[in-house]
Protein backbone atom coordinates (compact mmCIF):
# COMPACT_ATOMS: atom_id res chain seq x y z
CA UNK A 1 0.00 0.00 0.00
CA UNK A 2 1.23 3.48 -0.87
CA UNK A 3 2.17 5.85 1.93
CA UNK A 4 -0.26 8.65 2.74
CA UNK A 5 1.48 12.03 2.61
CA UNK A 6 0.15 15.32 3.97
CA UNK A 7 1.85 18.50 2.77
CA UNK A 8 1.45 21.29 5.28
CA UNK A 9 1.93 25.06 5.51
CA UNK A 10 3.05 26.43 8.90
CA UNK A 11 0.67 28.64 10.92
CA UNK A 12 2.76 31.77 10.42
CA UNK A 13 1.37 35.28 9.97
CA UNK A 14 3.32 38.53 9.75
CA UNK A 15 0.86 41.03 8.27
CA UNK A 16 3.10 41.67 5.28
CA UNK A 17 2.56 39.90 1.94
CA UNK A 18 -0.62 38.17 3.07
CA UNK A 19 -2.45 41.44 3.72
CA UNK A 20 -3.57 41.73 0.10
CA UNK A 21 -4.86 38.21 -0.26
CA UNK A 22 -4.75 34.54 0.56
CA UNK A 23 -2.13 32.86 -1.59
CA UNK A 24 -2.17 29.27 -2.84
CA UNK A 25 0.93 27.31 -1.71
CA UNK A 26 2.42 26.84 -5.19
CA UNK A 27 5.39 24.82 -3.97
CA UNK A 28 3.10 22.26 -2.34
CA UNK A 29 0.95 22.09 -5.47
CA UNK A 30 4.02 21.08 -7.47
CA UNK A 31 5.17 18.58 -4.83
CA UNK A 32 1.71 17.03 -4.62
CA UNK A 33 1.61 16.58 -8.37
CA UNK A 34 5.00 14.87 -8.38
CA UNK A 35 4.05 12.54 -5.52
CA UNK A 36 0.74 11.63 -7.11
CA UNK A 37 2.42 10.87 -10.42
CA UNK A 38 4.44 8.20 -8.59
CA UNK A 39 1.30 6.60 -7.19
CA UNK A 40 1.63 8.13 -3.72
CA UNK A 41 -1.54 9.26 -1.93
CA UNK A 42 -1.20 12.95 -1.08
CA UNK A 43 -3.23 15.86 0.22
CA UNK A 44 -2.50 19.54 0.81
CA UNK A 45 -3.34 21.01 4.19
CA UNK A 46 -2.97 24.79 3.97
CA UNK A 47 -3.12 25.53 7.68
CA UNK A 48 -1.77 29.04 7.15
CA UNK A 49 -4.61 30.08 4.83
CA UNK A 50 -7.16 28.33 7.06
CA UNK A 51 -5.74 30.27 10.01
CA UNK A 52 -5.51 27.05 12.00
CA UNK A 53 -3.66 26.87 15.30
CA UNK A 54 -1.08 24.23 16.19
CA UNK A 55 -3.72 22.49 18.30
CA UNK A 56 -6.08 22.36 15.32
CA UNK A 57 -3.28 20.96 13.16
CA UNK A 58 -2.64 18.26 15.75
CA UNK A 59 -6.30 17.33 15.89
CA UNK A 60 -6.66 17.10 12.13
CA UNK A 61 -3.53 15.03 11.60
CA UNK A 62 -4.40 12.75 14.52
CA UNK A 63 -7.66 12.03 12.69
CA UNK A 64 -6.14 11.61 9.21
CA UNK A 65 -3.04 9.73 10.47
CA UNK A 66 -0.70 10.12 7.48
CA UNK A 67 2.54 8.15 7.37
CA UNK A 68 4.52 11.14 6.05
CA UNK A 69 4.13 14.85 6.82
CA UNK A 70 6.00 17.50 4.83
CA UNK A 71 6.25 21.18 5.69
CA UNK A 72 7.96 24.06 3.88
CA UNK A 73 9.31 27.31 5.27
CA UNK A 74 11.14 30.52 4.60
CA UNK A 75 13.50 31.89 7.22
CA UNK A 76 10.73 33.92 8.85
CA UNK A 77 8.33 30.97 9.00
CA UNK A 78 10.98 28.38 9.96
CA UNK A 79 10.43 28.66 13.75
CA UNK A 80 6.70 28.08 13.25
CA UNK A 81 7.38 25.17 10.90
CA UNK A 82 9.78 23.49 13.33
CA UNK A 83 7.40 24.00 16.27
CA UNK A 84 4.54 22.57 14.20
CA UNK A 85 6.50 19.43 13.39
CA UNK A 86 7.28 19.02 17.09
CA UNK A 87 3.55 19.12 17.81
CA UNK A 88 2.87 16.69 14.97
CA UNK A 89 5.40 14.27 16.46
CA UNK A 90 3.30 14.15 19.65
CA UNK A 91 0.29 12.75 17.77
CA UNK A 92 2.14 10.83 15.04
CA UNK A 93 5.10 9.23 16.84
CA UNK A 94 6.08 6.93 13.95
CA UNK A 95 5.48 9.25 10.98
CA UNK A 96 8.30 10.49 8.76
CA UNK A 97 8.52 14.26 9.31
CA UNK A 98 10.11 16.17 6.44
CA UNK A 99 11.02 19.84 6.09
CA UNK A 100 11.92 21.76 2.95
CA UNK A 101 12.31 25.29 1.61
CA UNK A 102 15.16 27.72 1.30
CA UNK A 103 15.94 28.04 5.02
CA UNK A 104 16.12 24.30 5.59
CA UNK A 105 18.18 23.85 2.42
CA UNK A 106 21.04 25.91 3.81
CA UNK A 107 20.53 25.58 7.59
CA UNK A 108 19.97 21.81 7.59
CA UNK A 109 22.73 21.01 10.05
CA UNK A 110 21.46 23.46 12.66
CA UNK A 111 17.88 22.19 12.32
CA UNK A 112 18.79 18.50 12.52
CA UNK A 113 21.01 19.20 15.54
CA UNK A 114 18.51 21.27 17.51
CA UNK A 115 15.22 19.67 16.44
CA UNK A 116 15.37 15.86 16.84
CA UNK A 117 11.75 15.46 15.73
CA UNK A 118 12.66 16.60 12.19
CA UNK A 119 13.65 13.41 10.37
CA UNK A 120 14.69 14.57 6.90
CA UNK A 121 15.31 17.84 5.09
CA UNK A 122 14.75 18.11 1.36
CA UNK A 123 17.26 20.51 -0.15
CA UNK A 124 16.56 22.59 -3.27
CA UNK A 125 13.82 21.33 -5.59
CA UNK A 126 11.66 18.54 -4.22
CA UNK A 127 9.63 17.22 -7.15
CA UNK A 128 12.05 14.38 -7.87
CA UNK A 129 13.54 14.04 -4.39
CA UNK A 130 10.36 13.71 -2.30
CA UNK A 131 8.82 10.75 -4.17
CA UNK A 132 12.18 8.94 -4.11
CA UNK A 133 12.53 9.62 -0.38
CA UNK A 134 9.05 8.26 0.38
CA UNK A 135 9.73 5.13 -1.64
CA UNK A 136 13.08 4.55 0.10
CA UNK A 137 11.42 4.98 3.49
CA UNK A 138 8.64 2.56 2.62
CA UNK A 139 11.13 -0.01 1.33
CA UNK A 140 13.36 0.34 4.38
CA UNK A 141 16.31 1.41 2.25
CA UNK A 142 19.10 3.69 3.40
CA UNK A 143 18.56 7.36 2.69
CA UNK A 144 22.17 7.48 1.55
CA UNK A 145 21.05 6.75 -2.01
CA UNK A 146 18.58 9.67 -2.16
CA UNK A 147 20.27 12.73 -3.62
CA UNK A 148 19.36 16.20 -2.37
CA UNK A 149 18.49 15.49 1.26
CA UNK A 150 19.91 15.87 4.77
CA UNK A 151 19.19 13.42 7.58
CA UNK A 152 20.88 11.72 10.53
CA UNK A 153 23.16 8.74 10.29
CA UNK A 154 24.13 7.17 13.60
CA UNK A 155 22.69 10.25 15.28
CA UNK A 156 24.81 12.75 13.36
CA UNK A 157 23.47 15.19 10.71
CA UNK A 158 24.71 14.43 7.22
CA UNK A 159 23.80 15.43 3.68
CA UNK A 160 23.76 13.51 0.43
CA UNK A 161 25.10 14.89 -2.82
CA UNK A 162 23.01 17.59 -4.54
CA UNK A 163 20.45 16.46 -7.07
CA UNK A 164 20.67 18.11 -10.51
CA UNK A 165 17.94 20.67 -11.09
CA UNK A 166 15.03 19.66 -13.30
CA UNK A 167 15.87 20.38 -16.91
CA UNK A 168 12.40 20.65 -18.46
CA UNK A 169 9.93 22.60 -16.33
CA UNK A 170 7.14 21.81 -18.80
CA UNK A 171 7.17 18.21 -17.55
CA UNK A 172 5.95 19.21 -14.09
CA UNK A 173 2.29 18.55 -13.32
CA UNK A 174 0.92 20.77 -10.52
CA UNK A 175 -2.01 19.25 -8.61
CA UNK A 176 -4.33 22.25 -8.76
CA UNK A 177 -7.35 20.05 -8.06
CA UNK A 178 -6.13 19.34 -4.50
CA UNK A 179 -6.66 22.95 -3.41
CA UNK A 180 -9.75 24.34 -1.72
CA UNK A 181 -10.18 27.19 -4.17
CA UNK A 182 -12.68 29.05 -1.99
CA UNK A 183 -9.73 30.01 0.23
CA UNK A 184 -7.77 31.97 -2.34
CA UNK A 185 -8.77 35.51 -3.11
CA UNK A 186 -7.05 38.79 -3.90
CA UNK A 187 -8.68 41.37 -1.67
CA UNK A 188 -7.96 44.41 -3.84
CA UNK A 189 -9.99 43.14 -6.80
CA UNK A 190 -12.07 40.56 -4.87
CA UNK A 191 -10.95 37.91 -7.36
CA UNK A 192 -10.13 34.22 -7.12
CA UNK A 193 -6.34 34.09 -7.11
CA UNK A 194 -3.78 31.65 -8.46
CA UNK A 195 0.02 31.74 -8.49
CA UNK A 196 1.99 30.37 -11.41
CA UNK A 197 5.67 29.86 -12.09
CA UNK A 198 6.95 30.57 -15.59
CA UNK A 199 10.62 30.18 -14.74
CA UNK A 200 12.95 29.24 -11.93
CA UNK A 201 16.15 30.97 -10.93
CA UNK A 202 17.88 34.30 -11.30
CA UNK A 203 21.20 35.19 -12.88
CA UNK A 204 21.68 38.29 -10.71
CA UNK A 205 23.87 38.23 -7.60
CA UNK A 206 22.37 40.81 -5.22
CA UNK A 207 24.21 40.54 -1.90
CA UNK A 208 21.07 40.70 0.22
CA UNK A 209 19.26 38.02 -1.79
CA UNK A 210 19.72 34.25 -1.76
CA UNK A 211 17.77 33.07 -4.79
CA UNK A 212 20.88 32.74 -6.95
CA UNK A 213 22.33 30.39 -4.33
CA UNK A 214 19.15 28.32 -4.01
CA UNK A 215 18.91 27.90 -7.78
CA UNK A 216 22.70 27.49 -8.07
CA UNK A 217 22.99 30.42 -10.48
CA UNK A 218 20.89 28.57 -13.05
CA UNK A 219 17.91 29.96 -14.91
CA UNK A 220 15.25 27.79 -16.57
CA UNK A 221 12.09 28.77 -18.40
CA UNK A 222 8.82 27.11 -19.26
CA UNK A 223 7.62 27.38 -22.82
CA UNK A 224 5.20 30.24 -23.53
CA UNK A 225 2.66 27.70 -24.83
CA UNK A 226 2.71 25.70 -21.60
CA UNK A 227 2.30 28.82 -19.50
CA UNK A 228 -0.64 30.18 -21.48
CA UNK A 229 -2.33 26.77 -21.42
CA UNK A 230 -2.01 26.66 -17.64
CA UNK A 231 -3.60 30.10 -17.26
CA UNK A 232 -6.51 29.02 -19.45
CA UNK A 233 -6.95 25.81 -17.46
CA UNK A 234 -6.94 27.71 -14.17
CA UNK A 235 -9.63 30.00 -15.55
CA UNK A 236 -11.80 27.29 -17.05
CA UNK A 237 -11.49 24.52 -14.44
CA UNK A 238 -11.14 26.47 -11.23
CA UNK A 239 -12.68 29.87 -11.90
CA UNK A 240 -9.44 31.80 -11.45
CA UNK A 241 -9.78 35.51 -12.21
CA UNK A 242 -6.34 36.78 -11.22
CA UNK A 243 -2.87 35.26 -11.60
CA UNK A 244 0.31 36.26 -9.81
CA UNK A 245 3.67 35.24 -11.26
CA UNK A 246 5.99 33.81 -8.61
CA UNK A 247 9.11 33.99 -10.79
CA UNK A 248 12.28 35.48 -9.38
CA UNK A 249 12.94 36.96 -12.83
CA UNK A 250 9.90 36.90 -15.08
CA UNK A 251 11.03 38.77 -18.20
CA UNK A 252 14.67 37.80 -18.67
CA UNK A 253 14.39 36.53 -22.25
CA UNK A 254 12.76 39.23 -24.42
CA UNK A 255 12.00 36.91 -27.36
CA UNK A 256 10.36 34.29 -25.19
CA UNK A 257 8.52 36.92 -23.13
CA UNK A 258 7.09 38.69 -26.17
CA UNK A 259 5.94 35.37 -27.60
CA UNK A 260 4.12 34.71 -24.33
CA UNK A 261 2.46 38.13 -24.53
CA UNK A 262 1.44 37.52 -28.14
CA UNK A 263 -0.10 34.15 -27.24
CA UNK A 264 -2.04 35.82 -24.42
CA UNK A 265 -3.29 38.51 -26.79
CA UNK A 266 -4.44 35.78 -29.16
CA UNK A 267 -6.13 33.70 -26.44
CA UNK A 268 -7.67 36.68 -24.62
CA UNK A 269 -8.11 34.82 -21.30
CA UNK A 270 -9.69 37.84 -19.59
CA UNK A 271 -7.61 37.20 -16.47
CA UNK A 272 -5.87 39.95 -14.49
CA UNK A 273 -2.11 39.41 -14.17
CA UNK A 274 0.54 40.73 -11.82
CA UNK A 275 4.27 40.11 -11.54
CA UNK A 276 7.65 41.26 -10.28
CA UNK A 277 10.49 42.08 -12.65
CA UNK A 278 13.60 44.20 -13.07
CA UNK A 279 13.62 47.87 -14.04
CA UNK A 280 16.09 47.41 -16.93
CA UNK A 281 13.69 44.97 -18.59
CA UNK A 282 10.85 47.47 -18.46
CA UNK A 283 13.08 50.08 -20.08
CA UNK A 284 14.16 47.49 -22.66
CA UNK A 285 10.52 46.65 -23.41
CA UNK A 286 9.17 50.19 -23.63
CA UNK A 287 8.12 49.61 -27.25
CA UNK A 288 5.95 46.62 -26.26
CA UNK A 289 4.64 47.75 -22.88
CA UNK A 290 1.25 48.22 -24.50
CA UNK A 291 1.23 44.44 -24.93
CA UNK A 292 1.76 44.00 -21.20
CA UNK A 293 -1.41 45.97 -20.45
CA UNK A 294 -3.44 44.55 -23.33
CA UNK A 295 -2.51 40.99 -22.29
CA UNK A 296 -3.86 41.60 -18.79
CA UNK A 297 -0.98 42.88 -16.66
CA UNK A 298 -2.51 45.39 -14.30
CA UNK A 299 0.19 45.53 -11.61
CA UNK A 300 3.99 45.27 -11.78
CA UNK A 301 6.38 45.21 -8.83
CA UNK A 302 9.95 46.44 -9.23
CA UNK A 303 12.67 46.02 -6.63
CA UNK A 304 14.16 49.51 -6.64
CA UNK A 305 15.87 49.07 -3.22
CA UNK A 306 17.65 52.43 -3.36
CA UNK A 307 17.78 55.59 -5.40
CA UNK A 308 21.43 56.02 -4.43
CA UNK A 309 23.81 54.52 -6.99
CA UNK A 310 26.58 53.91 -4.45
CA UNK A 311 24.17 51.87 -2.30
CA UNK A 312 22.96 49.91 -5.34
CA UNK A 313 26.55 49.13 -6.25
CA UNK A 314 27.36 48.00 -2.71
CA UNK A 315 24.36 45.64 -2.81
CA UNK A 316 25.42 44.38 -6.27
CA UNK A 317 21.96 45.26 -7.52
CA UNK A 318 23.19 45.65 -11.11
CA UNK A 319 20.84 48.44 -12.12
CA UNK A 320 21.23 52.15 -12.61
CA UNK A 321 19.20 54.39 -10.34
CA UNK A 322 17.73 56.29 -13.27
CA UNK A 323 16.46 53.02 -14.81
CA UNK A 324 14.10 52.49 -11.90
CA UNK A 325 12.66 55.98 -12.19
CA UNK A 326 12.24 55.55 -15.95
CA UNK A 327 10.62 52.12 -15.57
CA UNK A 328 8.05 53.43 -13.10
CA UNK A 329 7.21 56.34 -15.40
CA UNK A 330 6.81 54.04 -18.42
CA UNK A 331 4.50 51.67 -16.55
CA UNK A 332 2.45 54.55 -15.18
CA UNK A 333 2.00 55.87 -18.71
CA UNK A 334 0.47 52.52 -19.71
CA UNK A 335 -2.01 52.62 -16.84
CA UNK A 336 -0.26 49.74 -15.05
CA UNK A 337 -0.15 49.88 -11.24
CA UNK A 338 3.42 50.34 -10.08
CA UNK A 339 4.78 48.98 -6.84
CA UNK A 340 8.33 49.09 -5.57
CA UNK A 341 10.45 48.63 -2.47
CA UNK A 342 13.15 50.71 -0.84
CA UNK A 343 15.62 49.12 1.59
CA UNK A 344 16.44 50.91 4.83
CA UNK A 345 18.94 50.10 7.54
CA UNK A 346 22.31 49.62 5.87
CA UNK A 347 25.35 50.34 8.05
CA UNK A 348 25.79 53.93 6.91
CA UNK A 349 22.08 54.79 7.30
CA UNK A 350 21.30 58.11 8.98
CA UNK A 351 18.12 60.13 9.47
CA UNK A 352 19.26 62.30 6.57
CA UNK A 353 19.79 59.35 4.21
CA UNK A 354 16.36 57.96 5.08
CA UNK A 355 14.80 61.35 4.37
CA UNK A 356 16.58 61.38 1.01
CA UNK A 357 15.18 57.91 0.25
CA UNK A 358 11.68 59.10 1.12
CA UNK A 359 11.98 62.16 -1.09
CA UNK A 360 13.27 60.03 -3.95
CA UNK A 361 10.33 57.65 -3.51
CA UNK A 362 7.95 60.60 -3.76
CA UNK A 363 9.76 61.81 -6.87
CA UNK A 364 9.69 58.38 -8.53
CA UNK A 365 5.94 58.39 -7.81
CA UNK A 366 5.06 54.67 -7.82
CA UNK A 367 1.49 53.90 -6.87
CA UNK A 368 2.59 51.70 -3.99
CA UNK A 369 5.88 51.83 -2.11
CA UNK A 370 7.28 49.68 0.67
CA UNK A 371 10.01 50.80 3.00
CA UNK A 372 11.64 47.58 4.18
CA UNK A 373 14.64 46.70 6.26
CA UNK A 374 17.80 45.23 4.86
CA UNK A 375 17.55 41.72 6.27
CA UNK A 376 20.61 39.44 6.28
CA UNK A 377 19.46 35.89 5.60
CA UNK A 378 21.95 33.56 7.31
CA UNK A 379 22.84 32.01 3.95
CA UNK A 380 23.07 35.17 1.82
CA UNK A 381 26.35 36.82 0.83
CA UNK A 382 25.49 39.80 3.02
CA UNK A 383 25.51 37.68 6.18
CA UNK A 384 29.29 37.34 6.39
CA UNK A 385 29.63 41.10 6.15
CA UNK A 386 27.12 42.05 8.85
CA UNK A 387 26.75 39.03 11.17
CA UNK A 388 28.67 40.67 14.00
CA UNK A 389 26.20 43.57 14.00
CA UNK A 390 23.07 41.42 14.16
CA UNK A 391 21.04 42.03 17.33
CA UNK A 392 17.86 40.10 16.52
CA UNK A 393 18.25 36.31 16.44
CA UNK A 394 14.58 35.37 16.39
CA UNK A 395 14.17 34.24 12.79
CA UNK A 396 10.41 34.86 12.91
CA UNK A 397 11.33 38.57 12.85
CA UNK A 398 13.27 38.19 9.58
CA UNK A 399 10.23 39.42 7.65
CA UNK A 400 11.66 42.70 6.27
CA UNK A 401 9.55 44.84 8.62
CA UNK A 402 11.52 44.26 11.83
CA UNK A 403 14.99 45.83 12.02
CA UNK A 404 17.54 43.08 12.57
CA UNK A 405 20.57 45.28 13.19
CA UNK A 406 21.29 48.94 13.95
CA UNK A 407 23.10 51.25 11.61
CA UNK A 408 26.21 53.17 12.60
CA UNK A 409 24.11 56.20 13.55
CA UNK A 410 20.69 54.78 14.48
CA UNK A 411 19.36 52.20 16.91
CA UNK A 412 16.88 49.59 15.74
CA UNK A 413 14.06 51.47 17.43
CA UNK A 414 15.03 54.68 15.67
CA UNK A 415 15.12 52.82 12.36
CA UNK A 416 11.66 51.42 13.05
CA UNK A 417 10.26 54.89 13.80
CA UNK A 418 11.83 56.25 10.63
CA UNK A 419 10.31 53.45 8.55
CA UNK A 420 6.84 54.15 9.90
CA UNK A 421 7.27 57.85 9.12
CA UNK A 422 8.21 56.99 5.53
CA UNK A 423 5.00 55.02 5.12
CA UNK A 424 2.93 57.81 6.68
CA UNK A 425 4.36 60.58 4.53
CA UNK A 426 4.27 58.56 1.30
CA UNK A 427 0.68 57.38 1.66
CA UNK A 428 -0.57 60.74 2.87
CA UNK A 429 0.65 62.10 -0.46
CA UNK A 430 -0.99 59.19 -2.33
CA UNK A 431 -4.29 59.86 -0.59
CA UNK A 432 -4.07 63.49 -1.60
CA UNK A 433 -3.34 62.57 -5.24
CA UNK A 434 -6.18 60.13 -5.60
CA UNK A 435 -8.70 62.25 -3.70
CA UNK A 436 -8.04 65.07 -6.15
CA UNK A 437 -8.39 62.83 -9.21
CA UNK A 438 -11.80 63.43 -10.73
CA UNK A 439 -11.94 60.40 -13.00
CA UNK A 440 -13.39 57.24 -11.44
CA UNK A 441 -10.74 55.04 -13.06
CA UNK A 442 -9.77 51.42 -12.43
CA UNK A 443 -6.45 52.62 -11.07
CA UNK A 444 -8.11 55.02 -8.64
CA UNK A 445 -10.45 52.31 -7.31
CA UNK A 446 -7.56 49.85 -7.04
CA UNK A 447 -5.50 52.34 -5.07
CA UNK A 448 -8.36 53.21 -2.75
CA UNK A 449 -8.84 49.53 -1.90
CA UNK A 450 -5.09 49.02 -1.55
CA UNK A 451 -4.76 51.80 0.98
CA UNK A 452 -7.81 50.56 2.89
CA UNK A 453 -6.17 47.14 3.21
CA UNK A 454 -2.88 48.74 4.27
CA UNK A 455 -4.58 50.83 6.95
CA UNK A 456 -6.82 48.06 8.30
CA UNK A 457 -5.04 44.72 7.88
CA UNK A 458 -1.27 45.15 7.86
CA UNK A 459 1.59 45.27 10.34
CA UNK A 460 1.28 49.07 10.00
CA UNK A 461 -2.33 49.30 11.16
CA UNK A 462 -1.54 50.58 14.65
CA UNK A 463 0.96 53.13 13.31
CA UNK A 464 -1.29 54.47 10.54
CA UNK A 465 -4.35 54.88 12.72
CA UNK A 466 -5.99 58.21 12.01
CA UNK A 467 -4.72 58.68 8.44
CA UNK A 468 -7.87 57.12 6.93
CA UNK A 469 -10.17 59.49 8.78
Amino acid sequence: MSAHVVLLTPPYHAGVIEITGTWPPLNLVYLAGALRNKGIQVEIYDAMSLNHSVAEIQARLAQVRPQVVGITATTASAPAAIATLKAVREVLPTALLVMGGIHATFCWEEILTSSPWVDVIIRWEGEETFPELVQAWQDGRSFRTVRGIAYREQGEPCATEPRPLIEDLDTLAPAWDLLDWDLYRYRITDSRLAIVSGSRGCDQECRFCSQHHFWRKQYRERSPESLVQEILELRDRFGVEMVLFADEYTTKNRERWEKFLDLLLEAQPGVMLTMETRAPDIVRDQDILWKYRAAGFIHVYIGVESANQATLNALQKNIKAEEAETAIRLLNEQGILTECSFLLGHWEETPRSIEETLQQALRYNPDLAHFLFLTPWPYADLWQQVAERVEEWDFSKYDLVHPIMPSRAMSREELREAMVRCFKVFYREKMRQYCQEAEDSFKKRYMQKSMKVLFNNSFLTEFLAGMKK
